[in-house]
């Protein structure tokens, strides 16, 4: 494959958009730490490439798509590129990083590529030694740890059904049963419950019943109610507050039980955040540290707003394809 020299690729590709940079690198500066060699020159962005999630046809679309538009972007025709890293929700199995593997090789898209764990980049856009632990609150949520002897372990990501505790999507959704609860007369009284209705422009909690189950891929939409929820919560509410304690609570026992299982205990561990939850709310994104330190976890913090940062860190590392 006929690769110009320099030009790396990144993709993050997630539930609700797939984000790629095109950059160019100078590979033969070692002096430099690696993101200081990096010059980002074209941005793409489509839909969902969660496979699991819209399927294999749209996922791909989509990947091809946020190509395009970031050659287009940088005004270069689209040509392979020498190194690329793919991290993608839905596809931590080794069938389907086949399938991507594939698809890449079809697009002649790179001459070297990884296909990685989603949150990996997260680290990686924290620190080039990508040492610490990835936590993720944004529609969904997961945590990743990887230690300074490489080992790696996973927490939470089990996806909406099983688990996405603390989430904007849990978060959303137990305001919403906190409303209908309220409602009912079996639960106490929440400002959440006005709120909702107006947010949706109803007058009754009945008529959530069409909203919310006509489409059953409304797990975005529902996530988005978040910020109202903060807000709720901000003014005393405390069925909100409840709601919210039990959200930060649930992220730092992710991290935590990375933390012990990795043993990374002895020294403050390095926290990358990133998700709208932890991006957009630091105060309790604080939260989820002062329970940490309460249980002996210290932690220093960095908020990661662009994971794809990552990737291409990930990328110009490339020695081999992977």
């Amino acid at each position: 494959m006929n690769t110009p020299t320099g030009l790396v690729l990144g993709i993050d590709g997630g539930g609700t958009k797939t984000v790629a940079w095109l950059a160019r690198c100078d590979f033969t500066d070692h002096r430099t730490a690696i993101s200081n060699t990096i010059e980002t020159i074209g941005r793409g962005r489509a839909g969902s490439s969660n496979v699991r999630r819209v399927g294999f046809e749209t996922a791909l679309g989509n990947l091809d798509r946020a190509v395009e538009d970031a050659f287009a972007d940088a005004e270069i025709p689209r040509v392979p590129v020498d190194r690329a890293c793919l991290a993608l929700a839905g596809a931590g199995r080794n069938t389907e990083q086949q399938r991507i593997r594939s698809w890449a090789n079809q697009r002649q898209l790179a001459n070297r590529l990884a296909v990685v764990d989603d949150a990996l980049p997260v680290l990686y856009a924290a620190a080039e030694d990508g040492i610490g632990i990835a936590l993720i609150a944004g529609t969904g949520s997961l945590a990743l740890g990887r230690n300074a002897e490489g080992q790696t372990a996973r927490c939470g990501g089990w996806g909406s059904l099983l688990g996405d505790e603390g989430s904007g999507y849990q978060i959303s959704l137990s305001a919403l049963r906190a409303a209908v609860r309220a409602d009912d007369g079996r639960g106490p009284t929440t400002q959440l419950h006005q709120r909702l209705l107006e947010h949706h422009g109803i007058t009754t909690a009945s008529e959530l019943i069409p909203i919310l189950y006509t489409d059953s891929n409304n797990r975005v939409a529902i996530a988005s109610l978040a910020p109202l929820v903060f807000e709720v919560a901000s003014s005393g509410d405390p069925v909100a507050m409840q709601i919210l304690d039990q959200a930060s609570t649930d992220l730092a026992e992710m991290v935590h039980t990375l933390v012990d299982r990795l043993g990374m205990s002895n020294h403050p561990c390095a926290l990358a955040g990133t998700g709208s939850v932890l991006i957009h709310q630091p105060a309790f994104t604080q939260s989820v540290r002062d329970k940490l330190a309460r249980t002996g976890t210290e932690t220093t913090f960095r908020a990661i707003p662009e994971s794809v940062v990552g990737t291409l860190v990930i990328a110009v590392g490339l020695t081999t394809t992977h």
